[in-house]
C-alpha cells in the first residue's frame, strides 16, 4: 500500500470498509439524469485516467479509518509537496491506482468493472456514439496498462 508524508507522518492508505463508506457518501459519480455510480468506480475511473481529483479522493477515503486522520487542506498540501518533490505526479497515480486494484476488498469490483466496460458498446446504438465509446475502452485499457507496467 502506498503511504503519504503529512506534517512529518507516514500515513499508510488502506483501502477497505472505511474506504467504501467515505466513497459511498462522498465521492460518487452523477450523470446528467441523476442516476449515481459507485464511488469506488468513481475513484478507480478518475486514477485511470490520471485526474487529480482521483488521487484526493484516495487518499481521503484511504485515511478513512485512521484516529485524528488530516483534514481534506492537509492531504491536498501534502499531494502538492510530494507532486513538487517527484517533479511529477505519474508514480502517485500507479501507487494509488494500484492499491485499489490489487486490494482484496476492491479486486472483484475491479473485474466487474472491466467486464461492464467491455459491454458498455453493446448498449449503445448510434454508430458515431458506439466509436466514441470503443475509443474511451481502447483508452482505459491503455491506461491501466501503463499503471501497472
Amino acid at each position: 500500500m502506498p503511504f503519504l508524508n503529512i506534517d512529518g507522518i507516514d500515513y499508510e492508505a488502506k483501502v477497505n470498509y472505511a474506504f467504501n463508506r467515505l466513497a459511498k457518501e462522498k465521492y460518487y459519480g452523477e450523470d446528467k439524469d441523476g442516476n449515481k455510480s459507485s464511488g469506488l468506480t468513481n475513484i478507480y475511473e478518475k486514477l485511470l485516467r490520471f485526474d487529480h481529483e482521483g488521487l484526493i479522493g484516495f487518499w481521503d477515503c484511504a485515511l478513512n479509518s485512521v484516529k485524528n486522520r488530516p483534514k481534506l487542506f492537509k492531504i491536498e498540501e501534502a499531494l502538492e509537496e510530494r507532486i513538487e518533490q517527484d517533479g511529477e505526479s505519474e508514480q502517485l497515480f500507479k501507487d494509488c491506482f494500484n492499491a485499489m486494484d490489487q486490494s482484496g476488498f476492491f479486486k472483484t469490483q475491479a473485474k466487474k468493472f472491466w467486464k461492464d466496460m467491455e459491454k458498455t458498446e453493446d448498449f449503445v446504438t448510434d454508430e458515431k456514439e458506439k466509436e466514441q465509446v470503443k475509443a474511451y475502452i481502447k483508452q482505459m485499457k491503455e491506461n491501466r496498462e501503463a499503471m501497472t507496467a
